[in-house]
């Protein structure tokens, strides 16, 4: 019974490679490049084989959701960057919150595209930006200051003492 009812629907796959898949494939190869991954080394981080990666890049192969979503946070782009235009317009100002909608709205204020990519470098070198590991580094150096403070401290009390 369930063979007869899957013979009156029958799949209806789209073909592959097709314009949003192109798309998708073409956006994650340039951002892999921009962030001077390898094939193999982005395949790794997502879990995928290299021939599968290379499979997205060329449109052959969809993305499912979980993949795209690693994609997104190794290569550092919005889920919206692998989308193509007319896929994008459903994104609505206040799905963005306070900070991200200011941040746009001074992003789109700038003229030059070279200026564009010049802050995005910028602003992509602050989410790089752990205060913690910079603490850790300067421990060091912090410590050695609050010795020497105490040594000072120390010395000018029996120099007070002395007198």
């Amino acid at each position: 019974m369930l063979e007869k009812l899957l013979e009156l629907f029958p799949e209806q796959e789209e073909t592959k490679p097709n314009k949003f898949t192109i798309y998708m494939g073409n956006a994650i190869k340039e951002a892999r490049e921009e962030q001077g991954f390898s094939q193999e080394e982005l395949a790794q981080k997502i879990y995928r084989r290299r021939a599968t990666l290379s499979d997205i890049e060329n449109g052959k192969s969809d993305v499912d959701a979980g993949t795209l979503w690693l994609l997104s946070a190794y290569l550092k782009k919005p889920l919206s960057y692998f989308y193509p235009p007319y896929a994008r317009e459903n994104i609505r100002p206040e799905e963005m919150g306070e900070l991200e909608h200011e941040l746009l709205m001074h992003f789109i204020g700038i003229r030059a595209d070279e200026l564009k990519r010049l802050a995005i470098r910028v602003v992509s070198r602050f989410e790089e930006f752990d205060p913690v590991d910079l603490y850790q580094e300067l421990l060091p150096y912090i410590k050695e200051m609050e010795e020497k403070k105490a040594i000072r401290k120390a010395i000018k009390e029996r120099s007070k003492k002395g007198k």
